[in-house]
């Protein structure tokens, strides 16, 4: 029962800011803006995003922005990257804060989903992100949301998710 109405407000705070999502026009080729979205609870998946940053943009020409779930309460107040945690969400699932805002409303030209599960806050900032082209794994309601679907289900862990979705995004780019 809780959950029915955890959800309820979960969907009307959804619903009261639904943005219009734009059409894909240039593909992934022409990104400038990259965004990528992930669970950095643990330091090695921070490291191996920090990794990832730095392979899409060798050049140091693209805007890439990333922001990192934390599971626990602590304050971030000490973190150099964007990170939100647990203080920084509803009791009934949706984000907020000054970092999740700032990343919401980023106008990204892919965002990277690098969730194992959709939990509903990556679910709302995915739902509200401006991004034009959106792709991640094959989580619950990905197809509701995503633009590019990565089959993830032989995937063991964040490297190998990451690797998939290159291997992914290289076979739509126009060479």
């Amino acid at each position: 029962m809780i959950e029915r109405i955890k959800r309820w407000f979960f969907n009307k705070d959804l619903g009261s800011k639904h943005v219009a999502k734009k059409v894909v026009k240039n593909g992934v080729n022409a990104a400038a803006a990259i965004g990528i979205i992930f669970d950095g609870t643990s330091e090695d998946d921070r490291k191996i995003v920090h990794k990832f940053k730095k392979q899409l943009n060798p050049s140091g020409n693209k805007q890439i922005k990333s922001i990192a779930f934390i599971q626990n309460k602590l304050p971030l107040d000490n973190v150099d990257y964007s990170a939100y945690n647990q203080k920084d969400i509803k009791w009934y699932g949706v984000p907020f804060g000054e970092k999740v805002e700032e990343f919401i409303q980023s106008n990204f030209d892919i965002l990277i989903v690098l969730c194992e599960k959709m939990r509903p806050h990556f679910e709302f900032i995915i739902a509200q992100s401006n991004a034009t082209f959106i792709i991640g794994p094959n989580i619950d309601r990905s197809e509701q949301y995503f633009t590019f679907i990565v089959d993830s289900k032989d995937s063991n862990g964040l490297q190998s998710l990451i690797e998939k979705i290159i291997v992914s995004i290289e076979k739509i780019a126009i060479k």
